[in-house]
């Protein structure tokens, strides 16, 4: 990320624009489909981020491209961006507004990494615990790493659930080493 604060704080603006005219989840819809497109079209990317454009030009492009398609709000801050000359740091604020997002509608996105493919019905019951948990809907993302050996971490934010085999197993290595042997 280019610059957090600039991301934070324009996401900010976005996501208290978007709450006084009661469009957010539209919004946050409209945003990231705007982000896939950009994505996928590198020639838009240098062409909206090139200082050697002309303001007007730019309005004009994201116009002619979004206009009717997006909400007004959503337009007016791409507007904003391109004369506050941010708009270099769109992608950060798009990922930033989505996780404003996620916490104002009490989303948690949680990672768990299995050395197996995880059961669509042990995954539904972990997700549920750590709704109860949280108290928040909880969004799981599935990954495998068969290092891990056995068991899962499970990673939400800054705070780490690891009951793998490959932990533990370090975690009696190291207590081993430190005992003392008669």
């Amino acid at each position: 990320m280019r610059d957090r604060r600039v991301a934070t704080r324009y996401a900010g603006a976005l996501l208290e624009s978007s709450r006084e005219q009661g469009v957010i989840a539209d919004v946050a819809e409209s945003f990231a489909a705007v982000m896939d497109l950009v994505a996928g079209k590198q020639v838009l990317a240098t062409f909206m981020d090139s200082p050697q454009v002309a303001t007007q030009e730019k309005k004009d492009l994201i116009t002619s491209v979004f206009g009717g398609k997006i909400e007004p709000v959503l337009l007016n801050f791409f507007y904003l961006l391109i004369d506050k000359n941010r708009i270099e740091n769109f992608r950060d604020i798009g990922e930033e507004f989505a996780d404003l997002v996620e916490q104002e509608q009490g989303v948690v996105r949680a990672q768990v990494v299995t050395a197996v493919a995880m059961p669509d019905d042990l995954s539904e019951l972990l997700k549920n615990k750590l709704a109860r948990f949280t108290g928040k809907t909880i969004i799981l993302e599935k990954k495998i790493n068969p290092a891990v050996l056995g068991g899962a971490k499970v990673t939400m934010g800054d705070k780490i659930l690891d009951g793998t085999v490959r932990t533990n197993l370090d975690l009696l290595r190291k207590t081993l080493e430190k005992a003392q042997v008669r």
